[in-house]
């Protein structure tokens, strides 16, 4: 192995020139002999290329060194390749293959991968097996999509109530960045399937409701079929009643004395005229009271909701949101110590390389406070001081912007005016192993966009943790 050529096709990896990596990777390797590393990380270069079928290869490849291990990660970014290359016969059974690793840190991307493999080969059933296993795997940070996805298989299996249940709870799991309205969309095909053509209608509502989702063109049949039996239904409401023996035709509405005194109440036609005029006179009275009192209520609950409402819109506009930017900061520099997910911390508009940068740029079990704070309605710049586990501080400063209620990260850099006690590299030399299911310091799976440009891949693929250690160092 040419350690030198391995390095720069590494720094090429990093930068992103995965056309230069994918070249370096092959050279760096002495002959035909396995290499796991520069196999595995070649194979996530032509994934980030779309050469699909090539990457299949180079995972293949990286099996073949049984030193280096990591079959779990490699079959399954092995059985992307495949079906983003359209032989889902082989994705499916490197997925399956996937399947038997008991190390591997996030079995749901396999069994994502699997499912959608599954049912674009017209396999239901098992492609729904699939689904179930990914959403009730305990490290699936984002569950909705699995879910979701086994409700579509549940309406082309028939089964609409089951459907029905699997939509209702990826809409309780649904996170900001999951397809609500897709959702929706699904869970009225659901209902219409069911003959619950309201609550289809409902669905539909909501789907379509922020002008932006377009259903396609079964959802729109369903819908149009829900519509015609609502108004079909009502047509024939007039038609029933009209034949109703039990209806009487003085009184249309079934309620005696709406339309006209009923005939046995003899004291209406024995009443004098003068009575006739203080009994309104009463009834006038009560009705003028029930009137203020509500409108009272009314004036209450309104003053209540302006109050609220402009005590929310203060506070939005000085800043305030939920989480916090002390508690996003928090939380970001405990997932990057635990090399959890780090995604739902940082802004969702950076690119997968600059969320590689801000997590490397972050120290191993450091602990991060906020010390000062220019806050703003949609962006916040913070000067923040880090305690480094083998002691001393740093300085950082950290823009916030806002994404829904809350604050996301979307830069950390160090404030070189500011000099710490410890360098921010301190114990970063030897290699850290990272799990396979990390999208912190790793890229678990650089193929994440391959996946956005061939939707068959079904996930993000997996970053060995050789790489995941040279970007520590």
């Amino acid at each position: 192995m040419n350690v030198q050529v391995l390095e720069q096709a590494r720094s090429a990896y990093r930068t992103g020139d995965f056309a230069a990596a994918a070249q370096l990777f092959s050279a760096a390797k002495d002959g035909d002999g396995p290499c796991g590393e520069a196999d595995h990380l070649r194979g996530n270069s032509l994934m980030r290329l779309g050469r699909y079928a090539e990457a299949a290869g180079a995972y293949a490849a990286a099996l073949k060194d049984n030193a280096y291990g990591k079959k779990g990660a490699l079959l399954t970014n092995q059985g992307k390749a495949l079906a983003a290359a359209g032989d889902l016969a082989s994705a499916v059974a490197s997925f399956t293959a996937a399947t038997q690793d008991a190390s591997y840190a996030t079995p749901y991307k396999t069994y994502l991968g699997l499912g959608n493999a599954l049912e674009k080969l017209g396999n239901l059933t098992d492609a729904g097996v699939a689904y179930r296993q990914a959403a009730i795997d305990g490290t699936n940070p984002a569950p909705a999509g699995a879910l979701a996805s086994l409700g579509d298989c549940f309406v082309a299996l028939q089964r609409p109530e089951d459907a029905i249940e699997s939509y209702r709870t990826a809409l309780d799991f649904a996170g900001p960045r999951d397809d609500v309205s897709a959702i929706n969309a699904g869970l009225g095909c659901a209902y219409a399937s069911a003959n619950r053509f309201s609550d289809a209608l409902d669905a539909f509502t909501a789907a379509t409701a922020d002008g932006v989702y377009q259903l396609t063109d079964d959802q729109a049949a369903a819908r149009d079929r829900a519509h015609d039996a609502l108004s079909a239904s009502a047509a024939m409401m007039p038609a029933t009643g009209a034949y109703d023996t039990a209806v009487d035709p003085l009184d249309p509405l079934g309620q005696s004395g709406n339309f006209m005194p009923d005939p046995s109440d003899t004291g209406f036609f024995t009443l004098s005229e003068h009575e006739m005029v203080q009994q309104d006179r009463a009834e006038a009275k009560v009705r003028r009271k029930h009137r203020h009192l509500g409108l009272k209520i009314f004036i209450i609950i309104l003053l209540i909701l302006v109050v609220a409402g402009g005590g929310l819109a203060f506070a939005y506009t000085r800043g305030f949101g939920f989480p916090t930017q002390q508690d996003t900061l928090t939380k970001l520099f405990e997932a990057a110590s635990s090399d959890a997910a780090t995604d739902e911390f940082l802004a969702s508009g950076l690119a997968d390389s600059q969320r590689a940068v801000i997590v490397a740029s972050i120290p191993k079990d450091a602990t991060a406070t906020i010390e000062g704070m220019d806050a703003g309605m949609s962006e916040t710049k913070a000067t923040v001081k880090v305690a480094l586990k083998q002691g001393g501080e740093l300085t950082y400063e950290v823009d916030f912007v806002r994404e829904g209620l809350g604050w996301v990260v979307c830069a950390i850099a160090s404030d070189f005016n500011v000099s710490g006690d410890v360098d921010a590299s301190a114990g970063t030399d030897e290699p850290v192993e990272e799990p396979a299911g990390s999208d912190a310091a790793t890229d678990e799976a650089l193929a994440e966009n391959a996946d956005a440009d061939a939707s068959a891949a079904g996930g993000s693929a997996d970053e060995p943790a050789g790489e995941a250690a040279a970007r520590q160092q």
